[in-house]
């Protein structure tokens, strides 16, 4: 008992408050339990292996033949990103334990996380056709891509989530409202992603480094502008390679306690707008640049800084101090299935 409730602990210090991926093996498959749902997945003893097999199964056959039909390069992100951690799992190499070993490159990783952020959604029973219609959609997926790792972010924190009925004309939406268990804290909880020239399945051309906009003021307006009925938290993609971040978050990665200069700038902009008040209790930018780089090129760092707007000491400081925990955990994957 003292050995799984360690076992448990170290579980959701690494991927939060996801449940761990129940599975067992029969009629030499590996049958895994999503939410209400079984998948069974051939050659499986990892959770990368369940995981490549996963996103195709809930993507549908008809969707997936339709992809293989393109030519390559007018192919769907997510069909890319399972080819290139397909193409780049042949690399692997035998370690000094005698174990087999592959270096995670940017495909490897877009494709794990987001498969295991979508695992984590429907496990919760909170995949539903409208974000499914979205994802499959190219000019669509950017967006839903980037609710899905932060859907993802409020389930490690220990949320519930519950979206907004989007089809009522006659008020703005937040993108969901999401509970914390321990507290019964409610927030409005807002998704923007910044959309650049021929990335993500955007139209256009990419543009060279030094030509990338860095304005976001127009995303956190629009995602004020909402009047949201509970305390507004915001999640702000910066979608920039790994070097052209560094103009944005400054030099250090994962929530710098002190903002870049670029940072400041920006927050005495949003104060001065509102009065000397933040209109939200959260901002949190990220960058998570793994679509950025060529095959078989290292996983890149990532970029996070969140701005809390609320005395940690208090209920609803202790509900974001725990999203504020669960942002770095995108990109964590178990490598095996847990025997707790």
């Amino acid at each position: 008992m003292q050995r799984k409730e360690r076992a448990q602990k170290e579980w959701t210090a690494r991927y939060g408050h996801i449940r761990p991926c129940i599975s067992t093996d029969n009629w030499g498959k590996k049958i895994v339990a999503v939410g209400n749902q079984v998948f069974a997945a051939e050659k499986c003893k990892f959770v990368a292996d369940f995981l490549i097999q996963y996103v195709p199964a809930v993507f549908g056959k008809d969707w997936w033949d339709a992809e293989v039909a393109k030519p390559e390069a007018q192919r769907h992100p997510v069909f890319q990103w399972r080819t290139g951690c397909l193409r780049h799992n042949q690399t692997v190499q035998v370690d000094a334990a005698g174990k087999l070993a592959v270096h995670p490159d940017g495909n490897s990783s877009a494709y794990l996380s987001f498969a295991f952020s979508l695992f984590a959604i429907a496990d919760n029973s909170r995949l539903d056709e409208l974000l499914l219609h979205r994802l499959k959609h190219r000019d669509q997926f950017q967006g839903a891509w980037h609710e899905v790792f932060v859907e993802a972010t409020c389930l490690r924190a220990g949320f519930t989530i519950e979206r907004e009925d989007e089809r009522d004309p006659a008020t703005r939406h937040a993108e969901f409202t999401a509970t914390h268990k321990a507290t019964g804290e409610r927030f409005s909880v807002e998704a923007k992603s910044k959309h650049r020239p021929g990335v993500l399945g955007f139209a256009g051309t990419a543009q060279p480094d030094e030509k990338l906009s860095l304005a976001f003021g127009r995303l956190i307006n629009e995602a004020i502008a909402k009047k949201p009925k509970h305390p507004l938290v915001i999640f702000l993609d910066t979608n920039l390679p790994f070097h052209a971040a560094s103009r944005v978050y400054g030099s250090e990665l994962n929530g710098p306690a002190v903002p870049s200069p670029y940072m400041r700038v920006l927050f005495d902009r949003i104060l001065a707008a509102h009065g000397g008040r933040y209109p939200f209790v959260m901002l949190a930018f990220t960058n998570n640049p793994d679509h950025y780089v060529a095959p078989h090129e290292a996983d890149p760092p990532k970029h996070i800084h969140i701005m809390m707007t609320e005395h940690p000491e208090n209920a609803k400081g202790r509900a974001l101090g725990a999203l504020y925990d669960a942002v770095p955990l995108y990109g964590n994957i178990p490598n095996e299935f847990p025997d707790f």
